[in-house]
């Protein structure tokens, strides 16, 4: 991994919208009530706000950051429908009685356990998830140059572009950018 595919991201980064902010996570256990699998939990509620509402719900293909407080970008996804069906608000449940609780909590399948082991280390880190749109993102990776300025040729192809760039943010996976990343990262 090189510094300049760092500064590219952070340029991303800093030009995609603030969509939700994780204040920390902490309380009583909950488990999502799905057949099978690790998806289940028990997970811990974070405390979280929808900062907008609008581009969670916008039914768009978007790429999406993971940042903590320190800036550095810990995971890179991507929505082919929208924002909120990778981060989603499920309904949840007691994790030793599975009683159904009264509140939704927040939850993405492959960040989840990274959070939660993050914030046992640092209590009270937090989290901001941004979202950019290929349109949008488009003419930043013009300006970035080579290599991400390839992506131009996929002009009028939104989920192309941002496919390839959480591509290209997974292969320069490193202990600074999208360390939580395990799909196409070779590793």
């Amino acid at each position: 991994m090189n510094s300049s595919a760092i500064e590219h991201a952070c340029s991303i980064f800093q030009a995609a919208t603030p969509v939700i902010r994780i204040h920390g996570v902490g309380g009583k256990r909950w488990k999502r009530n799905v057949a099978k699998g690790s998806r289940i939990g028990p997970w811990l509620p974070a405390r979280y706000e929808i900062v907008d509402k609008a581009v969670w719900e916008a039914r768009r293909p978007c790429l999406y950051l993971v940042a903590g407080d320190d800036g550095v970008i810990r995971y890179v996804g991507i929505s082919r429908n929208r924002l909120k069906d990778r981060w989603r608000v499920s309904p949840a449940h007691d994790a030793e009685t599975m009683v159904r609780l009264a509140e939704n909590q927040l939850f993405h399948s492959q960040c989840w356990k990274h959070i939660e082991r993050e914030s046992a280390q640092n209590f009270g880190g937090s989290y901001e998830i941004r979202c950019i749109y290929g349109a949008r993102l488009l003419p930043l990776l013009e300006e970035l140059g080579p290599p991400l300025s390839a992506f131009a040729a996929l002009q009028g192809d939104g989920e192309g572009i941002v496919a390839g760039v959480e591509r290209w943010m997974c292969n320069n996976k490193g202990p600074a950018l999208v360390a939580w990343n395990v799909a196409m990262t070779g590793v």
